[in-house]
Parts: C-alpha cells; sequence; structure tokens
C-alpha cells in the first residue's frame, strides 16, 4: 500500500454568492420540467369565429381560419403515412410519446407539432406552415372548422 504523501479537498467558496449561479440554472431547468410537464397534459386546440387557438407551455398560437387550407385539412396515421413524419426537430421538445414545437417533415415542410398518439392525427396545412396534432375527434374537429366557412 502506499503512503499518502499530501491531500487536500478543493477550496469551498468564502462566500453563499458563489453557488447563486449554480442555484439559478437549477431553479430555470426545474421551471422548464414543471412546464413540460404541464404542457404534456394541458396542450389545447379550440376553434372560434376566426381563429383556431392553441394553448401550450411554449408553442400556443392562434391562427387565423382564412390561413388555412381547409380543402386539405385531414385526419393521417404517422404510422403508416411517411411523408409527414417529422425528420428534424428545429425547436421543441421531445420526449417518449411526446413531442411538441416546429419541426421539419420528411419533405422538408415546416410543421408545428404537437404529438403523443401518431395513429390519430389531424394535418392542417396552413400559408406558412403544416399543424400537426394529436386528437381523438379530429372528424368531428374537421366538420366544425369546415362549418364555419
Amino acid at each position: 500500500m502506499e503512503n499518502v504523501i499530501f491531500f487536500e479537498t478543493i477550496t469551498q467558496p468564502k462566500s453563499i454568492l458563489s453557488i447563486i449561479p449554480v442555484l439559478l440554472i437549477i431553479l430555470v431547468l426545474l421551471g422548464l420540467f414543471i412546464g413540460i410537464i404541464f404542457a404534456i397534459k394541458n396542450t389545447s386546440i379550440s376553434i372560434n369565429e376566426k381563429d383556431i387557438v392553441i394553448k401550450s407551455f411554449l408553442y400556443g398560437r392562434k391562427i387565423p381560419i382564412n390561413d388555412v387550407l381547409l380543402n386539405e385539412v385531414q385526419t393521417i396515421n404517422l404510422k403508416q403515412n411517411n411523408d409527414f413524419n417529422v425528420s428534424i426537430r428545429t425547436n421543441g421538445i421531445g420526449l417518449p410519446n411526446f413531442l411538441s414545437g416546429w419541426m421539419r417533415l420528411n419533405k422538408g415542410q415546416k410543421a408545428l407539432a404537437f404529438l403523443t398518439d401518431k395513429e390519430n392525427v389531424l394535418l392542417m396545412p396552413t400559408k406558412d406552415f403544416i399543424l400537426l396534432f394529436s386528437m381523438e375527434k379530429t372528424e368531428e374537429f374537421i366538420t366544425k372548422l369546415n362549418g364555419i366557412k
């Protein structure tokens, strides 16, 4: 066994102020984590007279109904239709069974995605991007959207 000739630990901070940046980083990360959990549970889509309103933690927005290409809105299964699968996440959150934010699709289109279930997805093209939204009642949503014309 070797004899230790010298041993010392790292010098401890002399002031609490030196750990404030670390605490701030931890608080920001905790806030993002809580926000992501909130987004998974509380992302919603609704229609009013003029807009489609998406409420989400970071990527919510209002889309004017006039910007929607109504004749192209449809229900798709992303497990069977690879044309609209996400190829690159450009600004978004990706977790197992949860994808939210801006993406590029396999054919290069810009998309705003809110996906939890790939089998029942609303595909809603707009003038500027494609909206992908997992929902149970896609056909009912499409019927209500077409009724606003």
